[in-house]
């Protein structure tokens, strides 16, 4: 169940800020493969840098909060975040299929489920933020578009969610070193 299932009044405001972003995200993607024989590139390309932003709020800014509050501590859900994050940013790369939207719906899916969980990422930090969540959504609905760069389907651009997981996995690991 999303926060905005569970009723936007009962949820925080970080957590009705980032929620809401998700169900516009959804709409745009949905409106993007609406057609089963073509993807509608206006919406998808919405969707593709409204989805890099919205990744780039949480990694900008609200991760590095959280972790600040907890005197510089990662939230425990932080690495898996940000891998789940480098392999959407990674499948955002080529040019759109049905076949590529399905497998971003495969990490997509489950890492909103994730967030917007009564004990997940928005929750936790409208509990341990929440003297600053005013001044945190303010900095995120201020927060600039990302620059998106053109597709690319070259040899090495990844396509399948299993391999964009395990790539952004060996670069985390790669940054902090073996856990």
């Amino acid at each position: 169940m999303t926060a905005q299932e569970a009723g936007p009044r009962d949820a925080g405001p970080i957590s009705r800020f980032l929620s809401d972003d998700h169900l516009r995200l959804h709409g745009l993607l949905a409106r993007a493969v609406a057609d089963p024989a073509a993807i509608d590139r206006g919406p998808y390309d919405a969707f593709r840098g409204g989805l890099l932003r919205h990744i780039a709020l949480e990694e900008k800014v609200l991760l590095p909060a959280a972790r600040e509050a907890q005197g510089g501590e990662p939230l425990p859900l932080a690495r898996r975040l940000r891998v789940e994050h480098g392999a959407i940013a990674s499948l955002l790369v080529p040019t759109p299929t049905h076949a590529l939207v399905a497998e971003i719906r495969k990490i997509l899916d489950p890492h909103n489920l994730l967030e917007e969980a009564p004990d997940g990422l928005y929750a936790t930090c409208d509990g341990l933020l929440a003297a600053r969540a005013d001044e945190l959504v303010a900095r995120m609905a201020a927060y600039p578009a990302v620059k998106v760069a053109a597709y690319n389907d070259g040899p090495r651009v990844l396509r399948t969610a299993e391999a964009a997981l395990e790539q952004s996995a060996k670069q985390a690991e790669a940054r902090s070193g073996p856990r």
